[in-house]
């Protein structure tokens, strides 16, 4: 499996479980929780897939690799959904 793949494919788990995890902890249903966490596990899956591609990258300057992965850590969903739409294609 490529780095594509795994940043897309954890990115769309992590987004999804997330969302249906906190449904599901709103409506007080069983495992809510238990889904949160393995959304969370996908996104930290997502972020370490990410940083260690900026930082592999040699398109890019260092303060830029530096504002991504701040960006990563800081803004995990939102500097990943712009990195997989529209940076991705510059920095690879």
């Amino acid at each position: 499996m490529n780095t594509k793949s795994i940043l897309q494919i954890s990115f769309i788990f992590s987004f999804l479980t997330v969302i249906v995890g906190a449904f599901l902890k709103i409506e007080h249903y069983p495992y809510a929780h238990l889904t949160i966490i393995v959304g969370l596990l996908f996104h930290l899956i997502f972020l370490i897939a990410g940083i260690f591609e900026v930082s592999k990258s040699k398109k890019i300057e260092v303060s830029e690799k530096f504002m991504w992965t701040v960006g990563f850590i800081f803004f995990g969903s939102v500097a990943g959904l712009v990195y997989l739409l529209s940076a991705r294609k510059r920095i690879v």
